[in-house]
Order: structure tokens, then C-alpha cells, then sequence
């Protein structure tokens, strides 16, 4: 072996010793407590980045889409503003569904009308097959917005609580408002978070505090809008007007609660009186059925029994009417 070969063998042999010593110097290094709690540290921070970045990506996406189903229905007019609204306070299968219910209403008409069950005459077929379904699809729109409007109202004060809590600490009011609606359930939640991508995508907050009036038509809300512009204009406090704000929806539901309990006799009663022809129609088919059966044979026992079945309808909601107290 020449002098040449051995020392090309030292060499290489100096190498390969030289990157082991590396290797285990830098894996030692790596063992260190101060690297690894830095490098997890690290990974956590960047699988948490990207989370918060495909989350806001999304928000920006839904966004942009409910904006642009928005702006379509209001250039339908008075039929697209209601659309909007059952949006609000139904969700987004809340037109389709009260559009099936009212069809299904329809064909039942129908249906009774072509069995012969309903008196055979032009007025009562067009009653059965257009009004009823249209008052009574009226009915459940007006139903669905009572329900949205208790239900905001019962989450605002803690939205506010929370608002306030977060202006104390010196978050911006925006910033407060995606919080709630990531923090919240439906309904308020939602439109909350509505505000909060509406808000990311770059739109004015007294624009999308205006669409957001529009939308809930709360007088409660309205004045949480009105002190919001008030602060981003004047630079004050809003936490005094929020939390009497809070107060007063917290004392006007007790106020409820309370009216609501006085009137339980009279909603009882109501109830009881309601069933009682069920109960008497029950009681003298069993003792004599022939008797009673004369209603449901004959033309005019059937007149009679719709006639009883809208005045009982009439009454009930009369009922109705007089122990829901406004407060």
C-alpha cells in the first residue's frame, strides 16, 4: 500500500468519525429540556396558525356568500325582504320548509274537497285550498319571529356581560363582536358571527350595524347599535350603557315571567274548553253512535261541524290574545 492510499484511508476515516461526532453532538443537543420544549412550542404554534387561518378562511367564504344571497333578495322587493327575514329567524331551510308546509296544506284541502268532505261549493274550495295555507303559513312566519325575538333577547344580556368584560380589558368592540358570535349559540350567535365575517371582509361598522338592524328589528339591539356608533365616534365608555342595557333586558324578562304566571289560569282554561267538544263528541258516539254520526253524514252536519271548528279556532286565539300580556 503506497503512502498515497493510506493517507486517502486516514482522510476518509477522519471524516466519517468527524460527521458521527456531529451527528451525535447534534442529537444530544436537540435532547436538551430548553430545545424540546422550543421545537414543540414551535410545531404548535404553526399547526395553530394554519387552523386559524382555514377558520377565517371559511368565515370570509360564508361571508361572501350570505352577502351576495342578500343583495339578490332585496332587489326582489317586499317578497325578498321577508325572505331575509325568515332567514333570520328560521335558518336558511326556513322559507323552503314553511313553503312545503303550506303546499301540503293545500293538497290536503284539496283532497277533503274532492272526497266529498267539505261542502261542495266554489267559496269553500278556494278557502280551503288558498286562505287556510296562506293564514295559516302567516301564522307560523309570525310564530318563528316571537320565538327568534324571546330567544335573542334571553342571550343578549350575557353577550353584553361579555362585551363589556371584554372593553374593560381593552379588546376593541369589533374584535368583541366575533367573540361572541364564535362563543354563543343560534340565534343571537349567529348573527353576532354574521357581523364579525361581514366586518373581515372590509365592510363599514355602521353599515353592517345597520344591516344587522334590519335584520333583527329588536329595540334592544338597536340601542346596542346606537352606543356602539356613539363610542367609535366620540372615543368614550360604552360599559355604563351596555350594562344598564343588560339590567333592563334582565328586568323587563322577569316582568315577563311574571305576567306569564298570572295568566296561567286563564291560558288553562282556555285549554280545558278547547277539548271539551272533543270530549262530548267522544262521550255520545260511544253511548249512541247513529245520533252523532248524523254530523258527519249528512251536508249540513258537516256545515255544522266546520262552522263549530272555525268559531273554536276563533275563540282559542281570542284566548290566546287576551292572556299573552305585552311587557
Amino acid at each position: 500500500m503506497s503512502p498515497v492510499d493510506v493517507v486517502t484511508l486516514v482522510i476518509f476515516a477522519a471524516v466519517i468519525l468527524l460527521g458521527l461526532a456531529v451527528l451525535v453532538i447534534s442529537g444530544a443537543w436537540r435532547q436538551r429540556p430548553r430545545n424540546l420544549l422550543r421545537a414543540q412550542l414551535q410545531n404548535i404554534s404553526g399547526r395553530t396558525g394554519n387552523e386559524s387561518r382555514d377558520r377565517l378562511l371559511q368565515s370570509l367564504q360564508r361571508a361572501q356568500l350570505e352577502a351576495r344571497r342578500r343583495k339578490r333578495r332585496e332587489a326582489m322587493g317586499g317578497i325578498g325582504y321577508h325572505l331575509n327575514r325568515l332567514d333570520t329567524v328560521a335558518g336558511h331551510w326556513g322559507a323552503r320548509v314553511l313553503g312545503l308546509l303550506a303546499l301540503g296544506l293545500a293538497l290536503f284541502g284539496a283532497l277533503l274537497y274532492a272526497l266529498g268532505l267539505l261542502p261542495q261549493a266554489l267559496w269553500v274550495a278556494a278557502l280551503a285550498i288558498l286562505v287556510v295555507p296562506v293564514l295559516v303559513a302567516m301564522w307560523l312566519y309570525r310564530l318563528l319571529i316571537n320565538r327568534f325575538s324571546k330567544r335573542f333577547l334571553n342571550q343578549m344580556p350575557d353577550a353584553l356581560g361579555m362585551i363589556v368584560r371584554a372593553s374593560q380589558a381593552g379588546i376593541p368592540v369589533t374584535q368583541s363582536i366575533h367573540n361572541v358570535g364564535l362563543q354563543f349559540e343560534a340565534p343571537l350567535g349567529a348573527e353576532f358571527l354574521r357581523m364579525g365575517n361581514s366586518l373581515l371582509l372590509g365592510e363599514d361598522l355602521e353599515d353592517v350595524l345597520d344591516k344587522a338592524v334590519r335584520r333583527i328589528e329588536l329595540p334592544d339591539f338597536t340601542f346596542f347599535s346606537v352606543c356602539v356608533l356613539l363610542q367609535r365616534e366620540s372615543g368614550g365608555s360604552i360599559v355604563e350603557a351596555l350594562e344598564n342595557l343588560a339590567a333592563i333586558i334582565r328586568a323587563r324578562r322577569e316582568l315577563q315571567l311574571k305576567a306569564r304566571a298570572l295568566t296561567a289560569e286563564g291560558r288553562l282554561s282556555g285549554q280545558i274548553l278547547a277539548g271539551i267538544p272533543f270530549a262530548i263528541v267522544a262521550m255520545l258516539y260511544a253511548s249512541n253512535p247513529s245520533y252523532i254520526m248524523t254530523l258527519f253524514t249528512t251536508d249540513t252536519g258537516r256545515m255544522l261541524l266546520w262552522l263549530a271548528g272555525g268559531m273554536l279556532v276563533v275563540g282559542i286565539l281570542m284566548i290566546r290574545h287576551i292572556a299573552n300580556l305585552k311587557v
